[in-house]
């Protein structure tokens, strides 16, 4: 198919811009089911104690990376659908498919494949696809084997700890429930893979990988950060230090999650928290991105 008949569809989770924007927000992480009360409360909490509401990058982040993004390609149709947001998945199609695309190739900011979560971006793109007679996609289903992904959290991990001796470094992802359907994602292995490398490449000695931001119901993949931090400390660590890196940028999983429920452990068992840096929009990291675009393009 002649390239200038294909365009690009960035794909990102959504981030509510008000607390106007939380129940439906909630609601559509739930599969349609309406967050209680006490829900509302705690998840508003969360985003008060981020600054959510009065910080316009936290709110239109995956918007000023798309756009940064778009500036390390060539020019080419493209759009921008949220999960739990608007515009929709089925906004940016529609959107691509006026702007004359044939051939849609999706990608979603989370660097690493699993069904349950990248998995659904997936879908909603067949489905709104479904839709357009002649219209076809491809998806990217993970992107974190491109060299610029691992420049950026190698810099990041060594600008972290900076020569700080005694440090324990955690690598963190979001969890995911172990139920039978994704028992078989590589997500596990290929997270335990970047974080070997990156560990390799920094002279790490003291590491592990974790998971965090689980649901409280149900059975979920583990170590959890907590059972991590605690074995720090319980190995004499003076230093612990965060790497994020299954997210792409400052959200309230890193800003809360980490830099307060996890601080609070550290803190409280007497060591130091630190964290490496988010990517946000850093061209480096957002080149991983592009590589793995511009190979499915001319592919």
């Amino acid at each position: 198919m002649n390239i200038e008949k294909k365009g690009l569809l960035f794909l990102s989770y959504g981030s509510p811009l008000s607390k106007d924007d939380l129940v439906p927000y909630m609601t559509s992480i739930r599969h349609g089911r309406v967050p209680t009360d006490a829900e509302v409360v705690n998840l508003t909490r969360r985003y008060d104690a981020i600054g959510q509401w009065s910080n316009v990058e936290l709110q239109t982040m995956a918007e000023r990376q798309y756009e940064t993004l778009i500036t390390l390609l060539p020019s080419m149709p493209s759009a921008i659908g949220y999960l739990h947001m608007k515009p929709s998945i089925a906004d940016a199609v529609d959107d691509l498919v006026q702007q004359g695309v044939e051939h849609i190739v999706a990608i979603v900011t989370a660097p690493f494949f699993t069904s349950l979560g990248t998995g659904a971006y997936e879908k909603q793109v067949q489905a709104a696809i479904g839709t357009h007679q002649g219209v076809t996609f491809d998806v990217i289903r993970s992107w974190w084997d491109q060299p610029p992904f691992m420049e950026y959290w190698v810099k990041a991990v060594s600008d972290c700890i900076n020569d700080t001796n005694d440090v324990f470094v955690i690598f963190s992802a979001h969890s995911i429930p172990l139920i039978n359907s994704h028992n078989g994602d590589s997500y596990a292995l290929a997270l335990e893979k970047s974080a070997r490398e990156i560990a390799e490449r920094c002279g790490l000695s003291n590491w592990s990988v974790a998971w965090q931001s689980a649901a409280l119901h149900g059975q979920w993949l583990g170590p959890t950060v907590e059972e991590a931090i605690n074995q720090a400390l319980r190995n004499g660590a003076i230093h612990i230090a965060f790497v994020p890196f299954g997210f792409v940028s400052n959200h309230v999983e890193v800003l809360y999650d980490n830099d307060v429920e996890c601080k609070e452990l550290v803190d409280a068992g007497g060591a130091v928290y630190m964290r490496a840096q988010m990517p946000n929009c850093n061209e480096t990291f957002l080149q991983a991105m592009a590589s793995a675009i511009l190979e499915r393009i001319h592919s």
